[in-house]
């Protein structure tokens, strides 16, 4: 599977990705798992960390080594421990030990092409104890693709120890994979541009029946499908996430 180069941002990548809305519903979810539990395309510990100091018993999949790199930095200055493990979702081969696998901030978008995203259900499928269960989270195509616009859109300007990030970007296309520029420019404190990167970026749209299909065909009974983070019932018409809770 192609990557987005997350090596490039890697030191960074905390810096502009603040996000925590999913951070409580997914608290919420492990709390009564009593074994190990797998969250997969775990970056920077965004998610990790807030999981492992609750308790969780967490192994960490990325294919970013330098993303995981500063996640392991992270947990040695906070005295945590996980297992962190380099590897592709596509290409996963763990033991079938785990009561819960996750896959959060709509991450299962990056898995580009059917065949990729069936090898990534079944290989979570594999990693899963019988009567395991996997969340998986997607944006619903029908109300992102209208953000899709071909336009820049500014994200926001943000602290850095000698000046601003200032992140922008722009989408196109989206039948069903969306090409993303971000840009990222940094300033000094005098407000002097001193340097520019730019990420490449790849993701998905999957439709609602084409997962269930792909997910019961990999092995997965389907248990449930929320359409937000409160837990709120999919609705076609208005939901912005379909979060799947599958089990094995």
């Amino acid at each position: 599977m192609k990557e987005i180069d997350y090596n490039s941002i890697a030191e960074i990548y905390d810096l502009y990705v603040t996000a925590d809305y999913d951070i409580p519903f997914f608290l919420s979810e492990i709390k009564p798992v009593q074994g190990p539990i797998l969250e997969l395309m775990a970056g920077t510990g965004r998610l990790s960390l807030p999981l492992i100091e609750a308790g969780a018993k967490l192994t960490c999949v990325d294919s970013s080594s330098a993303m995981l790199d500063v996640l392991s930095r992270k947990l040695q200055q906070r005295g945590l421990r996980a297992e962190v493990v380099c590897a592709d979702v596509c290409q996963l081969s763990l033991p079938a030990r785990f009561e819960l696998a996750i896959l959060p901030f709509q991450a299962f978008m990056e898995i580009i092409g059917e065949e990729n995203q069936r090898a990534a259900l079944a290989a979570v499928c594999k990693c899963l104890a019988p009567g395991g269960r996997f969340i998986c989270t997607l944006h619903h195509p029908a109300i992102r693709r209208k953000q899709v616009d071909g336009l820049l859109h500014f994200v926001g300007h943000f602290p850095t120890k000698d000046g601003t990030l200032v992140v922008s970007g722009f989408e196109q296309g989206g039948n069903p994979v969306v090409s993303r520029q971000q840009f990222f420019e940094f300033f000094d404190g005098d407000g002097r541009l001193r340097e520019k990167r730019l990420l490449q970026m790849k993701f998905a749209f999957v439709e609602k029946g084409d997962f269930e299909q792909m997910a019961q065909s990999a092995g997965f009974r389907i248990v449930q499908l929320y359409g937000s983070y409160d837990r709120a019932q999919f609705d076609p018409a208005q939901s912005p996430v379909m979060i799947w809770v599958l089990e094995k």
